[in-house]
This record gives C-alpha cells, structure tokens and sequence, in this order.
C-alpha cells in the first residue's frame, strides 16, 4: 500500500448500530461495527483512529468522507454528521451524504425483479419505509415512492393496495415481524442480516457519490422526541406548554438558517 494511497471513511449510526468503514470501491481496509445505542458520541473518535493505526495508516491517507444522513435517530445522525464536519475542516476532507433505505436495499435489488420494501423502526408502531425495484442507470436502487414516516398499519395497506409479490426488509419487519407474517399479502420477510448494510455496499455507493465542502444535510422524516414530548418535558420544569411552544418557534424561525430537527 502506498504511502499516498487516499482512502474513504464511510459512517453510518442512523440506527443503533454504528458502522466505521474504511478504503475504496473493491478494497475493504477496516470495517467495524459497534452495537452503541448511547455511547457512540465516546466510541466513534477512538474507534477510527484505532482502525487506521492497525492498517499502519493515519489521517493523511483519508480524502473523502461519506455520511448515512438519514432517515434514523436524531441523537446517531448527528453524531456522525457532527464529528465528520468536524474531521473535515480540520484535514480538508471532502464530504457527501448516503440516504439510508436505498443502501439497506442495494444488496436485494440486484438478485431479484419484486418490489423491496425497506422498512426502519422509528418508535413503537412507527416506521420510515421506501419501496425499490432494480437498479437505476446509475447502479442504485431505482425508488418507486419517496421515504416516508407512518404507522405499519398504513404501511400495511399502502402495500396491500399495489398488489404485487413483495420483499421486506429492516428493522422495521424484525421489530413487528408477526405483523408483517399475518398483514402483508404475497410477500417475504428477510431476516436480521439485511437489517444493516454491508461495509463493502457502502464503499461501493460512497464511490458513485458527489463530494464538496458544503455540510452533510441530514434527512428527518419526522420530529425529533423532544419536539414531540414538549408538552411532558416542560411541564417537569414547571413551564407552561404553549409559552415552550412559543419560544421555541421563535429560536428556530429567527435564525435564517435555522432548520427543524
């Protein structure tokens, strides 16, 4: 390996899992994956420079970083987004966003012509979904809806609805599998190994992507908790809820480039 071989770090934590990968389309260097649903914010750092210390590399080997920027976790998106803006201002790194559902149904849409539904769990009863079929003439997974937040029981008949052979795929089936089983007509589930994606399909997307200096946008498909549990969190503090309301649409609309989480 040449000492000014330039590598790409790929990071995914939109769901509990954290992904770190790093090399080239076709060269898998390191890849770790760490099950850290609230330490990640201590892991992530170390973790990195642990791989590429055992590599023999450094950070002088990495130009381009790569991002999973959504739909997930608002706490694990910016996380990963936070920590490679900062890694890019300092070394000059360039940066592109990977959206999430199309990379869990990279793998499946090469081996079969049925619909794939990739379905992620939001919350109890919640999911972000998407349906594919095939590749694009690019080599992604050619979309048949945009990605979308709803509940599985209107998931279940949007899918019914179509009326076609179906596979699911996700957290989202494995978290509600008997659902699934006894709602979805004509379909099959896949089990928990499709519920992330492999290091190598990130490497090979990251490869198709665009990169810049412009930040990663995240991609929220609902509002955070917090947003949602206002009302409960302010009154713990004694608040009035419409005057919390109030004040944060004021902080959030007064900055120009201020944007919901």
């Amino acid at each position: 390996m040449s000492a000014d071989s330039k590598f790409t770090l790929v990071f995914n934590s939109a769901e509990a899992r954290l992904q770190i990968v790093c090399g080239q389309q076709g060269q898998l260097l390191f890849s770790k994956e760490i099950f850290s649903p609230r330490q990640g914010m201590q892991i992530l750092l170390p973790a990195i420079m642990d791989g590429l210390e055992k590599m023999s590399l450094t950070l002088d080997n990495i130009d381009k970083i790569a991002c999973v920027r959504g739909p997930g976790s608002f706490t694990g998106l910016r996380l990963v987004l936070a920590t490679a803006l900062g890694l890019a201002r300092a070394h000059g790194f360039a940066l592109a966003g990977i959206d999430y559902l199309p990379a869990l149904a990279m793998d499946t849409c090469t081996t079969t012509d049925k619909e794939i539904w990739v379905i992620t769990h939001a919350r109890r009863g919640q999911i972000h979904y998407q349906a594919f079929r095939g590749l694009s003439s690019e080599g992604l997974p050619h979309a048949l809806t945009a990605p979308q937040a709803d509940t599985i029981e209107n998931l279940a008949a949007v899918i019914n609805a179509r009326n076609t052979a179906t596979v699911l795929l996700g957290t989202g089936v494995q978290k509600n599998r008997e659902f699934f089983e006894t709602q979805i007509q004509n379909t099959t589930l896949l089990g928990e190994r499709f519920s992330h994606p492999k290091p190598e399909t990130l490497l090979d997307i990251a490869a198709t992507l665009e990169y810049g200096d412009a930040p990663i946008d995240p991609l929220y498909l609902r509002p955070c908790d917090a947003e949602e549990n206002l009302d409960y969190i302010v009154s713990l503090k004694g608040v009035d809820p419409e005057e919390a309301r109030q004040k944060l649409a004021k902080l959030t609309t007064s900055l120009p480039d201020a944007k919901p989480c």
